[in-house]
């Protein structure tokens, strides 16, 4: 919806009218010769979040102020008024009405470039189609997404133009079509064609075949206005397209409905197509605005049907008829009385004094079924007047009257664009969005029964609001909800919310209030990981809901306390019988014994032959520590992000592993437990990285609110400190991840390193900023004043600095597709030495082992059982380079022997000769002979001997691979 405010356009509206008979101009009749042919194959699908950002467009609204409307009439008024106090919004108890169930509840569409998102939604036989200002999204009907494209690339295909908005979604389950729908407007060249497309059949992907329909063309003839907001609906017979027409100059023209044969519409595949168009529609002379069309589940009536609730507020509905819509179009109308309803005012949230427009008039398509039609719009709550509240009405087409309406609402709320649909069985399902002074934006449904009186269920929750909106004033100028088209029971609903990192996101939640039959069981959550968890700890809980959502009972007989490394905490006495509705709380942790990939199928064993379990996934990792008097340095996208061991004598780089980042900045070494740390920073976050030693695999240790640091160092009292680009220094507390401010250097800096004997700081400077681009520099730490050293002389930036034990400090030099080499600096003069390439490139971080772990044995700590059998462990790493841990355990004292032999069983080095006691223990290798030089690629084997005190020996022989 394009916003335009205009001033001086005024129409006189009477407070007490008689409204009863409609006129308009037409029909006539308009066409073009051809469309095009697209497929959704010609178009990239990026992943969710990975879209580029493009400039943010807020549709300003086309804003024309309807006055309320007052009927006097002989008809009688529809007065059985039923208010719902939202009892969701208190903690009073509440009767249960409208009975659902959740099927799939996801997070869709985020922040696109069009604002506000006006979300529209359909659901086909196999498939989901969600559509915003921006994109639409195509999943299947378990949630995944399948295909998603930015939707100027894809109307390109048949017009170019400055403006697209107002997607509208339908699946025709006549035809087994889908129909996409946009407005599009050119002011310099007065055009605004309507965007219509639909697909080859009833799978979204594949061929669609669009066309350009001119908005501005009554029949064939330029009228001088376009087609503001439009809305789509459809029978058995057509497509309708309601429009607010605008001049291209400014100014409210009128209301247009326009008709299209839908048979011949989809047999066109590209060739020529016709319409038909009614206009200048208005009520006893005055014009009215926002005559949404049905979807219609009503096939043989030969009537369109449409709804008309006058945005300023009133004491009556119009009912709109189109008999005979596409051979002999003839529009009449039948006023319905019923108690007033004011304008809806604006809806205020948690947070901030920023209000949302919210608008009366119906903003999404009625559902005609069995001759009756349900609809819905937010008006001004009837009990509290600074609040908003949602209300469904019900009309009988066949009297040509209201026979239900319902408003729901609380003191302090605000329900948000109610979109509406009906089940076979009539059951009703609303999605809104809701806020309070208490309370941020969220997607919120309420349902009813068909069995139910008249009312809704409290508000449930789709999404809670997670922040404040202030953007604007602009929300969502209308949401969606459907019914599958099969089984007409399962309901699909797309909402918006306002999430954490986005200023506004859309959700879909698939609902079902009519149990299935037999037995059903039923899990929001049928997959569950559990991340990255470190080998003997254990994870958080992962709660899962196991329901039963058929008719009959549903037994479990079974469900293990664990399969591998996953448990279920709180095994329940079996069996357990659920009835229909109940559910049973299911708590599953990991905890890791092995590194690696985990993944199980977590039985149950119930009399639904149709349920296995639950698919449970997660990733054990180990911690090892810094082998001793090891430089290590870190790497960026041309070296996809490995860690990387250096030899301080020849500069030679061996790449240890890939970190799974490609974007670490700067590494540190801990004096306390000998882990490496990481740095990566975006502007608004800095995240500090656990690594393995010797596989190079990077972990989240803390997520800091402090962007930008982009080197990392540890003094000699075991303080860890990051420097930010703009010379700002802060001390990091890694007992919590809390940080605090020290003090500003006098350069931008790239790197920082403190000399381990003297505790000096040493940093060197951003390439471009005033001072020399190899500058080496001292800071002095409590004052951030800063000391020139020297220069490199290599006239280009040091991206990293190390000090080995003996006080030399190491530096490294070349970016992007630059080979990296490394060199010392001289403390006194700065200058530069190379000792040789690295032979990788990008290299970012270094740090160097002062007192690492060495080759000897230890045990593990970590794991205090007893064990009760001799073992030997594989290698991991494997393959590796350039280390690997090996890990074995004894029931009883023993003594060991730990050696590695090469393919002709001749003896590389021996890890372990000695007596060691009961327990489980870990050796490295770092891949060297017993003199100490680093052996060659290949295959090896290690023997484990053991002989304990019980008088028991064991013997094993494992293989291993060294790659470099």
């Amino acid at each position: 919806m394009k916003i335009l405010k205009y001033s001086g356009i005024a129409f006189l509206i009477f407070s007490t009218i008689l409204l009863s008979q409609v006129t308009y101009q037409g029909p006539a009749t308009g066409n073009v010769n051809s469309g095009v042919m697209v497929t959704t194959d010609s178009f990239l699908s990026l992943p969710v979040g990975s879209e580029v950002p493009k400039e943010t467009r807020v549709y300003e609204l086309m804003e024309y102020d309807f006055p309320p409307m007052n009927y006097e009439g002989n008809k009688p008024v529809f007065d059985d008024y039923v208010y719902v106090e939202d009892q969701s919004t208190n903690s009073s108890p509440s009767v249960e009405i409208g009975t659902s169930f959740k099927l799939h509840s996801f997070e869709a569409i985020s922040f696109q470039q069009g604002w506000p998102p006006d979300p529209a939604m359909s659901v086909g036989p196999e498939h989901v189609v969600a559509a915003v200002n921006g994109r639409f999204n195509i999943y299947d009907r378990d949630g995944n997404l399948l295909k998603s494209i930015d939707e100027t690339s894809w109307i390109n295909q048949v017009v170019l133009t400055p403006v697209i908005s107002d997607p509208q979604v339908i699946y025709d389950h006549y035809n087994g079509r889908w129909v996409l729908l946009w407005l599009t407007i050119n002011d310099p060249i007065f055009e605004a064609p309507f965007v219509i497309c639909y697909s080859d059949d009833e799978n979204p992907l594949g061929t669609w075949y669009m066309y350009a329909i001119g908005s501005e063309l009554n029949g064939n003839t330029h009228a001088g206005n376009w087609g503001d907001y439009p809305k789509i609906g459809y029978d058995d017979k057509g497509l309708y397209i309601n429009s607010r027409q605008f001049a291209f100059a400014g100014g409210y023209n009128y209301n247009k409905l326009r008709t299209i044969n839908s048979s011949d519409f989809y047999a066109a595949e590209g060739g020529p197509i016709s319409w038909t168009d009614i206009w200048n529609i208005r009520l006893s002379g005055q014009p009215i605005d926002v005559i949404h069309p049905c979807y219609s589940y009503d096939a043989g009536t030969n009537t369109a049907y449409f709804v008309w609730a006058n945005g300023g507020g009133a004491n009556f509905y119009t009912l709109f008829k189109i008999t005979d819509p596409i051979t002999n179009p003839v529009l009449t109308s039948f006023d319905l009385p019923i108690p007033s309803y004011s304008s809806a005012p604006s809806a205020r949230q948690l947070g901030g004094s920023q209000t949302v427009d919210v608008f009366t008039w119906i903003s999404k398509a009625p559902v005609l079924r069995d001759g009756k039609i349900y609809t819905s719009h937010s008006i001004r709550n009837t009990q509290f007047a600074a609040n908003t509240s949602l209300k469904y009405f019900v009309i009988d087409v066949n009297t040509n009257s209201v026979i239900e309406q319902v408003e729901q609402g609380a003191q302090g709320y605000y329900y948000i664009t109610p979109a509406i649909t009906v089940d076979k069985d009539h059951n009703i399902a609303i999605t809104y969005s809701r806020s309070a002074d208490t309370e941020y934006i969220g997607a919120y449904y309420s349902t009813k029964l068909g069995t139910d009186p008249p009312g809704l269920s409290p508000s449930k929750v789709m999404v809670q609001g997670e922040k404040y909106f202030g953007a604007n004033s602009r929300w969502g100028d209308y949401f969606d909800a459907a019914v599958d088209p099969i089984n007409q029971y399962d309901i699909w609903l797309f909402s918006q919310y306002r999430s954490f990192t986005s200023d506004w996101s859309t959700w879909l939640t698939e609902i079902r209030m009519q149990p299935f039959q037999g037995v059903s069981a039923h899990t929001l959550t049928p997959a569950m990981d559990f991340g990255n968890i470190e080998v003997n700890f254990t994870s958080n809980t992962i709660t899962a809901v196991l329901a039963n959502y058929g008719v009959q009972d549903l037994v479990i007989s079974d469900i293990p306390s664990s399969m591998g490394d996953f448990n279920l905490d709180n095994a329940p006495t079996f069996p357990v019988t659920l009835s229909t509705y109940d559910s049973l709380s299911l708590d599953f942790t990991f905890s890791p014994t092995v590194a690696g990939d985990a993944e199980e199928t977590f039985l149950v064993s119930s009399n639904d032959p149709n349920f296995v379990g639950f698919t449970l996934t997660a990733h054990g990792y180990s911690i090892y520590p810094a082998l001793d008097k090891v430089m290590y340095a870190s790497s960026g996208p041309q070296n996809d992000g490995n860690i990387l061991s250096l030899n301080t004598g020849t500069g030679e780089g061996t790449n240890i592993g890939p970190s799974s980042f490609i974007d670490i900045l700067g590494l540190a070494i801990s004096p306390v437990n000998n882990e490496l740390l990481a740095v990566k920073s975006i502007p608004s976050e800095s995240q500090i990285l656990r690594v393995n030693s010797l596989g190079g695999d990077a972990y989240l240790l803390y997520s800091l609110d402090l962007g930008g640091i982009v080197s990392i160092a540890f003094d000699n009292t075991e303080t860890l400190y990051g420097a930010l680009e703009t010379g700002d220094i802060y001390s990091i507390d890694l007992t919590d991840g809390t940080y605090q401010y020290v003090s500003t250097a006098q350069i931008e800096l790239v790197t920082i390193a403190f000399d381990p004997m003297t505790n000096d700081l040493w940093a060197t400077i951003k390439a471009g900023f005033g001072e020399p681009k190899d500058g080496i520099y001292k800071i002095d730490l409590p004052t951030g004043d800063t000391t020139t050293v020297g220069e490199t002389g290599f006239n280009v930036a040091t991206n990293a600095m190390a000090f080995d034990e003996n006080g030399v400090l190491y530096g490294i030099k070349g970016t992007g597709p630059q080979v990296s080499d490394l060199f010392t600096i001289d403390v006194n003069t700065g200058e530069g030495t190379i000792v040789g390439s690295v032979g990788l490139m990008a290299l970012t971080g270094l740090a160097f082992a002062e007192t690492g772990v060495v080759n000897d044995v230890q045990e593990d700590e970590t794991n205090n059982t007893v064990p009760t059998d001799f073992a030997l462990s594989q290698n991991y790493p494997n393959p590796f380079n350039p280390s690997t841990s090996i890990n074995f355990s004894v029931p009883v004292n023993s003594d060991v022997t730990l050696r590695i032999y090469n393919l002709l069983g001749q003896v590389v080095t021996t890890l372990v000769n000695e007596e060691v006691s009961a327990g489980h223990y870990s050796t490295i290798w770092n891949g060297s002979d017993d003199n100490g030089f680093q052996v060659s690629s290949g295959v090896y084997l290690y023997e484990m001997k053991a002989n304990g005190n019980n008088g028991k020996a064991y013997s094993q022989i494992k293989k291993m691979v060294l790659l470099k």
